[in-house]
């Protein structure tokens, strides 16, 4: 296999008059699990369906493991797997059915048919479970018989597309451990996803995409350090009012940095360009509401906030999935 697992230039696709992917570049090395990180509406599902050649680019080209998604897309999916909401089993054929089933489309031999089926189940722990029919199954195990059937073949490429969705989070920490492993063993993985935690946690890098766009690409780290400009203030601040809160705002608005102000489970997250006095000037604008203040610590800006820095900050954001959203 080449260095690069994953290549793409200018590639695009429109829809009518909505450009979903818009002149990507990218290359992602051999073994590399590489995050696509953005809102719903981003590009990111579009993006995994171009280089899995289920639709076909408007403008530009790819090549994965090797192979032209234009000219040779059968040769691409014979050397990837994909999960993802757009495929998906036999519901009322066993887990182990839909496996064999496979197996003889994907063209292996019997003996090593058999021998990998028995692998993934138990990989997987379906144990009793590989007998019952996957329309029976909750959305948790069916995404399991997803992957297995993904990895049956032993591909090259590994799309995983928004894949923890349904997971219980002890089921989705173990699919991020395994996920590691696999490109441990040489397995390229592109995980699509909008939880702005998982890349943090597990991917080799990550590229930030919105409106269609790949904004920047880098570890996690670089694209943390890239907004290392942000103050990020957290105080632990217990049964703030609605009306406080909203107060708290106006009067921090007035500072004309402030990009970002939450509140969730007792603790107030303020970010903003950075600013020495940031952590003052929250304490004071809470404590003239009346607000009780039991911690405050000021913080390095995670992925989250980086994100959110790099596409313009939420309200561009929540402009964007408002456009989104009408041209469903």
């Amino acid at each position: 296999m080449p260095d690069s697992s994953i290549s793409t230039q200018g590639l695009t696709k429109v829809f009518g008059h909505f450009r979903a992917v818009d002149t990507l570049n990218l290359d992602v090395k051999s073994g590399e699990l590489f995050g696509l990180l953005g809102p719903n509406g981003a590009g990111k599902t579009t993006t995994v369906r171009l280089l899995c050649t289920l639709i076909e680019p408007t403008m530009g080209s790819a090549t994965v493991a090797g192979f032209d998604i234009r000219k040779d897309p059968a040769a691409v999916r014979r050397t990837i797997g994909v999960v993802s909401e757009g495929v998906s089993l036999y519901k009322d054929l066993t887990i182990e059915e839909n496996l064999k089933l496979l197996s003889t489309l994907y063209d292996l031999p019997r003996n090593r048919a058999e021998s990998r089926v028995q692998e993934l189940l138990e990989m997987f722990a379906f144990r009793e479970k590989a007998k019952r029919l996957v329309g029976a199954l909750s959305t948790g195990w069916q995404k399991k018989a997803m992957i297995c059937a993904a990895l049956l073949h032993d591909p090259k490429v590994l799309f995983l597309d928004e894949v923890t969705s349904g997971l219980d989070p002890q089921s989705a920490i173990a699919l991020q451990d395994f996920t590691k492993h696999l490109c441990d063993q040489g397995v390229t993985v592109i995980w699509t996803t909008h939880y702005m935690g998982e890349p943090e946690k597990i991917c080799d890098r990550v590229g930030i995409m919105f409106a269609g766009r790949l904004v920047q690409v880098g570890t996690p780290g670089e694209l943390k350090h890239s907004v290392s400009e942000l103050s990020v203030v957290e105080v632990e601040t217990p049964d703030l009012s609605p009306m406080q809160l909203e107060k708290v705002k106006h009067r921090l608005s007035s500072m004309n940095q402030v990009c970002r102000v939450r509140y969730s489970e007792s603790k107030l997250q303020v970010s903003c360009e950075r600013k020495e006095t940031l952590a003052e000037e929250v304490a004071s604008a809470l404590l003239d509401v009346g607000a009780r203040i039991r911690t405050i610590n000021t913080k390095d800006p995670t992925l989250e906030e980086a994100f959110i820095a790099l596409t313009g900050g939420e309200e561009e954001i929540d402009r964007f999935m408002e456009s989104a959203g009408q041209t469903k």
